[in-house]
């Protein structure tokens, strides 16, 4: 496995390579995350964070570190990338490109 990032989450260096990467400013990005460590490491990128909860995480206090919207399980709900992606493909969206190939 070949790694593009020196350190882990809650490290922010994950998302802040991304962001890069992409040509993205990270106040323009959302990431979508399921645990505290992932929070942490999306808010110290400079990103909004959607928390996608479980049964064990329904409980956690996810706004208390600055989590900008909590949602439970998104693939219990039927949410598909194409359902979260297709729209802006469909109105040519760049950089939709990365997905090619992605599977839920």
């Amino acid at each position: 496995m070949i790694k593009d990032v020196a350190k882990l989450k809650p490290d922010p260096l994950i998302y802040s390579t991304a962001a890069e990467r992409l040509g993205i400013d990270p106040s323009r990005c959302v990431v979508v995350e399921d645990s505290l460590v992932g929070l942490k490491a999306a808010k110290g990128a400079g990103m909004r964070c959607l928390i996608t909860y479980t049964s064990s995480t329904s409980n956690e206090d996810f706004y208390a570190y600055g989590c900008d919207a909590k949602v439970p399980d998104l693939g219990s709900r039927g949410i598909t990338l194409e359902k979260v992606f297709g729209p802006m493909k469909e109105n040519g969206f760049d950089n939709t490109e990365i997905l090619n190939g992605i599977k839920d």
